[in-house]
């Protein structure tokens, strides 16, 4: 941490923190996107609904 927390414009950081949880959203939508059919094609016997990468 280089800044005191005083000091940071909170406006800014809230709308840096947005776009990081969104972006952090969009990947895992991906991931799950691609890696989930090819999870249920090799656990067909699986009751388990669950993809843990």
């Amino acid at each position: 941490c280089s800044h005191n927390l005083e000091s940071i414009d909170t406006t800014s950081m809230t709308h840096k923190l947005l776009l990081e949880v969104c972006m952090a959203a969009k990947y895992e939508g991906n991931s799950i996107d691609t890696h989930y059919p090819q999870h249920q094609r090799t656990n067909e016997d699986s009751p388990s609904q669950i993809c843990t990468m």
